[in-house]
């Protein structure tokens, strides 16, 4: 794999995820950057969804959750969800989400969510190094910048 690797997915906004005027309800904006983490997990880090979100050798909390909007995000639009790692640290990482419009005649980045997980023991809670071999696999998904 190509340091830099951007994982991609076709993302949809739903007509129940709009506000009155139609326009993505903001919360929705972490949700849908979940959706797509819940994805890259399976795919780039683990074998099976339970040995990340259900590991006895660790817990990956959210330490810092954010948003940014660029453009409003629109029901029954498809947008491409770009996956990337931002920073790998000894024991946490950041990962950024970007939605963007490939409708429009130019393509129009409409939202960007950036979240960090901590990697933690499951009984102490205190910070455990990333295990090597996710590190690998989260370092080829390194934004090149």
């Amino acid at each position: 794999m190509i340091p830099g690797t951007i994982f991609r997915r076709t993302v949809s906004v739903r007509f129940d995820e709009a506000d009155a005027r139609g326009i993505l309800f903001y919360g929705r904006v972490q949700a849908l950057a979940h959706h797509l983490f819940e994805e890259f997990v399976v795919s780039e880090l683990v074998e099976r969804w339970d040995d990340w979100f259900l590991s006895d050798r660790f817990v990956a909390p959210i330490k810092h959750a954010e948003a940014t909007f660029h453009r409003p995000m629109r029901p029954g639009h498809q947008y491409d969800g770009e996956l990337t790692i931002a920073k790998v640290g000894e024991s946490s990482f950041e990962v950024v989400t970007r939605f963007i419009d490939r409708e429009s005649p130019e393509p129009v980045l409409c939202a960007e969510a950036r979240i960090v997980n901590v990697l933690a023991d499951p009984v102490t809670w205190r910070t455990i190094p990333i295990p090597s071999e996710i590190r690998a696999r989260l370092v080829a998904h390194l934004a090149s910048e």
